[in-house]
């Protein structure tokens, strides 16, 4: 008998007795909403008719749910009551069903009510399949998982088996926020970002995260398992919070995935695996989901946050406070008019207009694709610099440079729906990331993307210092030969072996600043004598003595 068969000879009874028909055969509480709902209900796909960008919707294959919820049973997880907070088709109720026969209750919430609607069918379906399968009570929620009181559940927990399971939304706060959707926590910066690192993008964060983070404070205090499918940056960030006990976590383990296999999507994904206790594991043990070998381990070694802890701890002595100080790359927003390429002796825009302006605005400039060698000595690419620091008012240009304040005018469109908050509230065609850093005759430059770190050297071009993208970073120089022994330095093995330990691969921005800041140069001198830094030892003593004399000053905040 089918599913839609069944529901065909319950359509001529009163609807409490309907309910009370499909309870007691299929566990599923108010399996009809009103009576209209009995006629309605059909099990048609309903995935053609959802927008994935707005729920982040990426639906578990059932083979994929069945994997999880076994591979959680060979762990000794034997759950009575599972919570699922955005349960979709549902093949995560479907396959604990199958797997688990300790379940009493199960508690799903799905804010695209025709999933709902196929998930109930295929919940019927599979108990007219199994008659003598285990009869489990089924609460199912037509709800926006932000919404839903928790703690409404919250008394059923208590003394039972706990296993919050899923695949919550692969999607970030601020692509919703793009798309307007409804589909947000009504607090969008949950980690309480503030100042500069709120605006220049860390008050982001994905919505698997923001779930992840409420299902723990939900949890604690109960004997609980969470098991969700997310993106491995989630994962990363709650380990990360545990330098301060933020979670109840006492152990947590990262089962890597192939999303373009599972997902068709490249994303580096995983099963986020949380035992919840009264103590908080500050370290992530990494396993392949398929095989279950051992990866890496990584975490918090006492201060720090390391992405390799055996590697870790045979270069520490390196982590410390740089001397000297890195900075990001000139950032415009405004590719199409703010960069050109020289083509037959003239400028061209990303518009493809021939640009007649001023030379004294127009600076070579290096992008993340251009730091190959160990030196670079051409460009591709120029960018227009119209301020030499952050606040300098850009209405100088008007009476010192009149065809590039006509180019920028004509070009204003552009330039003034620059979405980014860091231009509000400033002087027009300004940029972000300028300093008298910028205009250093010499510079050891890296780029924030590749997952090995190669460390340039750049000297001036065409007499002119060069601008890098706000993809990568910098340290300037005025002489020559300490930007080389800094640069050989960096790439020196032991250096290299040191970063590898801290950076994370599968992150946006694999270097960043504040990486790049605990590599110090002090402390990795004081150990030279036992590590190859491909440098001589009267140039190491003169690169000594320069950071002894160069100062790090206090970087305060622009704006």
């Amino acid at each position: 008998m089918t599913a839609i068969s069944y529901i065909e000879s319950v359509k001529s009874l009163p609807l409490n007795l309907a309910n009370i028909q499909m309870e007691t055969f299929c566990g599923i509480s108010n399996f009809f909403r009103d009576a209209d709902d009995i006629c309605s209900i059909k099990c048609d796909d309903a995935t053609d008719n959802v927008s994935k960008e707005e729920y982040g919707d990426w639906q578990t294959s059932m083979e994929l749910a069945l994997s999880v919820c076994r591979l959680l049973k060979e762990q000794g997880i034997n759950p009575h009551v599972i919570v699922e907070p955005t349960c979709g088709k549902g093949h995560f109720i479907l396959a604990a069903l199958q797997t688990f026969d300790s379940i009493e209750d199960i508690y799903g919430i799905e804010i695209y009510e025709p999933y709902l609607e196929e998930l109930k069918v295929s919940i019927l379906q599979y108990y007219l399949d199994n008659p003598n399968a285990n009869k489990v009570k089924i609460n199912l929620f037509h709800q926006n998982v932000f919404d839903f009181n928790f703690n409404s559940i919250k008394k059923c927990l208590k003394g039972r088996d706990v296993l919050v399971i899923g695949n919550p939304p692969w999607v970030t706060n601020s692509k919703l926020g793009i798309i307007q959707s409804g589909n947000l926590p009504v607090k969008s910066n949950f980690k309480k970002v503030k100042g500069l690192n709120a605006i220049t993008g860390k008050g982001n964060f994905d919505i698997a995260e923001y779930i992840c983070s409420q299902m723990i404070d939900f949890l604690e205090g109960e004997c609980a398992t969470l098991a969700l499918l997310v993106k491995t940056s989630v994962i990363k960030n709650i380990v990360y919070e545990q330098k301060n006990s933020r979670y109840p976590i006492t152990s947590i383990t990262q089962y890597n995935i192939d999303a373009k296999k599972e997902f068709g999507i490249s994303v580096a994904a995983a099963l986020l695996y949380a035992e919840i206790g009264n103590k908080a594991n500050r370290q992530c043990i990494v396993r392949d989901f398929y095989s279950l070998k051992r990866l890496q381990e990584y975490g918090w070694i006492g201060n720090s946050f390391v992405s390799d802890i055996i590697s870790y701890a045979k270069y520490h002595y390196m982590d410390g406070k740089s001397p000297l100080i890195w900075w990001s790359g000139v950032k415009h927003d405004c590719s199409k008019v703010m960069e050109l390429s020289l083509i037959d002796g003239k400028y061209v825009n990303g518009l493809g207009q021939i640009v007649n302006i001023e030379s004294d605005l127009v600076y070579p400039l290096v992008k993340s694709s251009d730091i190959k060698e160990d030196q670079i000595s051409n460009t591709r690419k120029y960018v227009i610099v119209t301020q030499k620091s952050t606040n300098e008012d850009t209405g100088w240009i008007r009476q010192s440079c009149p065809l590039a304040y006509d180019y920028l005018n004509k070009h204003a469109e552009y330039l003034d729906k620059r979405g980014s908050s860091i231009y509000k509230n400033r002087p027009r065609f300004c940029l972000f990331g300028i300093g008298d850093y910028s205009f250093k005759k010499y510079k050891v430059v890296v780029s924030g993307l590749y997952k090995k770190p190669h460390f340039s050297l750049v000297g001036e071009i065409d007499s002119k210092p060069v601008m890098l993208d706000d993809t990568c970073y910098l340290l300037g120089f005025d002489n020559y030969d300490e930007a080389r022994v800094a640069q050989s330095i960096l790439n020196s093995n032991p250096v290299q072996l040191f970063i590898q330990s801290l950076l994370f691969v599968d992150a946006k921005r694999v270097i960043n600043k504040d990486l790049l800041m605990r590599i110090d140069f002090m402390r990795i001198l004081e150990h030279a004598q036992n590590e190859n830094l491909n440098v001589d030892k009267s140039d190491l003593e003169k690169f000594l003595s320069f950071l002894k004399k160069s100062s790090n000053p206090t970087q305060f905040e622009l704006f």
